[in-house]
């Protein structure tokens, strides 16, 4: 943490005169942020190494580790994209607190959660529901139909465990409020330390997050064939030599590639270590909500309402190892110039490089 707070410290003094003029304006955030980094319940974790077949993957990040500074209008108030590119991934969606969040990853023919279902989420196949709330699910029923009416495959649901049969009966209601006939969908309950193999060949796994009802997030894995350490060195006749004996001389790495934490405070941070909210906070893209960021609402009344507060976010900086965070869910409350406002003036130099704001949808 030391290490980390000098680095930030060094790249604020390159800019003064913002430094004085933010501070006054931004005192009470300060003393959130300085109390939470004290009830942090653990030590923070030291910086782990990017795996080496993820280091410089599609030609994205700089050489040396280094953070990549992602190019305006990501940081920019008159952002209203709903299309969004980080790391050569393409995003689309939209995501407001209480009102829709359903984030597309084309890629990857998936949604994390579904909201009110955008058109663009009927053509991919598979929802990853985080939680059941209304702004997350209300959309799955069309989601389901459109697909079966356009003759695509059946819908695939995600969720966290104890769902399935609740996300089941929500379809049936309206497949019998319109009088259709039974509707052809799968409901999978995938549990922390499962392995879920999705039609596009990403590898999905799941990691527990901190909200009023059940609730989790989500990574997506890449694999790819690396050749065995233990050959590595040997001539390329030897290794051909092997492979007709039948002999496997590569192995399978999963890179993780993007993760979503769906509706989460800070918690799910501090919590029993796990290896896949580990590998989240190192995937290439990270989604996150950030639903409060003034002390409009203090940092214990976000944590009781189960949302992130921009000071628990900067308090736990330090975890971050991801090369992007694409910030979602903000509070209806504010308007884009206020969020682009407060990320500027909140987020430590490092932090905010790797910061994209979603404003899709919001005034």
């Amino acid at each position: 943490m030391q290490n980390y707070l000098a680095r930030e410290l060094a790249a604020l003094a390159k800019h003064p005169v913002s430094l004085r003029s933010s501070l006054p304006k931004s005192r009470k955030m300060l003393q959130s942020i300085a109390r939470a980094l004290k009830e942090q319940k653990h030590p923070p974790a030291q910086p782990q190494q990017r795996q080496e077949a993820n280091a410089g993957a599609d030609g994205v990040g700089t050489s040396g580790g280094c953070v990549p500074v992602l190019n305006p209008p990501a940081m920019s108030a008159d952002s209203r994209q709903n299309k969004i590119t980080v790391c050569g991934m393409e995003l689309e969606g939209v995501s407001i607190s209480g009102q829709e969040t359903s984030i597309i990853f084309p890629r990857a023919k998936v949604t994390f959660d579904i909201g009110r279902c955008p058109q663009r989420a009927c053509f991919q196949q598979t929802v990853l529901l985080s939680h059941t709330h209304l702004d997350h699910v209300g959309g799955l029923p069309f989601h389901v139909c459109t697909r079966e009416m356009l003759s695509l495959p059946p819908s695939r649901v995600l969720v966290p465990e104890g769902c399935a049969a609740g996300v089941r009966r929500l379809v049936d209601v309206a497949r019998e409020l319109q009088g259709s006939p039974p509707l052809d969908f799968e409901v999978v309950e995938l549990l922390p330390g499962e392995d879920h193999l999705l039609p596009s060949g990403y590898l999905c796994r799941c990691f527990r997050t901190s909200h009023p009802i059940m609730s989790q997030g989500y990574v997506l894995y890449s694999q790819r064939r690396k050749l065995k350490a233990e050959l590595v060195g040997k001539s390329q006749e030897e290794i051909r030599q092997l492979r007709l004996a039948g002999e496997d001389v590569t192995d399978t790495v999963t890179i993780p590639e993007i993760a979503f934490t769906g509706d989460t405070t800070a918690a799910f941070l501090d919590g029993p270590a796990s290896p896949t909210l580990e590998d989240a906070l190192r995937a290439r893209v990270l989604v996150m909500e950030m639903t409060f960021l003034c002390d409009d609402v203090t940092v214990d009344e976000a944590r009781e309402k189960g949302h992130m507060h921009i000071a628990d976010f900067v308090a736990h900086a330090h975890r971050f190892q991801n090369e992007a965070i694409v910030l979602i869910h903000f509070s209806p409350r504010y308007k884009r110039t206020d969020i682009v406002s407060a990320l500027n003036t909140m987020l430590p130099p490092t932090l905010m490089a790797k910061c994209v704001p979603l404003l899709n949808g919001i005034e």
